[in-house]
């Protein structure tokens, strides 16, 4: 299998068109990045991981509905030729992460290859012990929007288990995050903001109830519930529901052998 194979058309958004409206195409699309564009050339990539790290900042003069697409753009791509192997694909995404466009020349985009368009096109074996990520990162329901936040940009993760008495309640994600920054500071007045913020809590934005797995089980069907669900991560528990570790999209990415 190539690369042509794999990739499918990303959704673009120009570098011009204002956040708030990413936002919305990324929610009709149900991804989590765009491929930003300026007259036919690529600009960056726009993801929920920046967009988070953008509004939350405290150095914007404006408000995000009128921030434009290029303030919160980065460079989280690598580009492949069209007859490259899913081997050589997988080993890119392993070592570069972010997405990878398809192309000839390195400037007309041909599609580009997710981390789910990899695990779409790979049949795995073992069980969900065998790669989990022990002892994750995780936050409490009563901690600070902030918080989180910070944890996520500081450790380059896209979502943290919601702990509570060592029982997962939830899940708090980069794009729950954006969000909730997005609709803050569109409804508070500047002036309060300060201190309004401090009372944005992990338990107002997390998703309660998430899918949860056991560390046995089998990682086809951790496969199978994060492509039909399309979420990113699954806690692992015990028999008791506590958190023994999680699984997430890009672990069973990075868990494909290559060459």
């Amino acid at each position: 299998m190539q690369a042509r194979d794999l990739m499918v058309d990303p959704p673009t958004i120009s570098k011009s068109e204002k956040i708030s409206h990413a936002l919305q195409i990324m929610d009709k699309k149900s991804t989590r990045r765009l491929l930003v564009m300026n007259n036919g050339e690529i600009v960056g990539i726009l993801t929920m991981r920046s967009l988070a790290k953008e509004l939350g900042s405290k150095k914007r003069t404006k408000p995000p509905s009128s921030l434009p697409v290029v303030t919160a753009v980065n460079d989280a791509y690598t580009f492949v030729d069209p007859i490259d192997d899913f081997n050589d694909v997988v080993k890119i995404m392993k070592e570069k992460g972010g997405v990878v466009l398809v192309s000839r020349n390195e400037e007309d985009v041909m599609g580009w290859i997710t981390p789910s368009r990899i695990l779409r096109n790979y049949e795995f074996e073992g069980i969900a012990s065998d790669y989990m990520i022990e002892n994750p990162i995780t936050v409490r329901p009563t901690e600070r929007v902030i918080h989180a936040r910070y944890l996520m940009i500081e450790n380059n993760i896209g979502r943290l288990p919601v702990i509570e008495n060592g029982k997962v309640v939830g899940i708090v994600s980069e794009k729950d995050v954006a969000i909730a920054f997005k609709e803050f500071n569109d409804t508070v007045p500047d002036r309060h903001q300060e201190a309004r913020v401090k009372e944005m809590l992990v338990s107002d934005i997390m998703t309660r109830n998430p899918i949860t797995a056991k560390a046995d089980t089998p990682l086809s069907e951790i496969q199978k519930i994060i492509l039909e669900k399309n979420i990113g991560i699954i806690p692992l528990v015990d028999d008791e529901e506590k958190i023994v570790g999680i699984i997430t999209r890009r672990r069973l990415v990075r868990s494909i052998p290559t060459n």
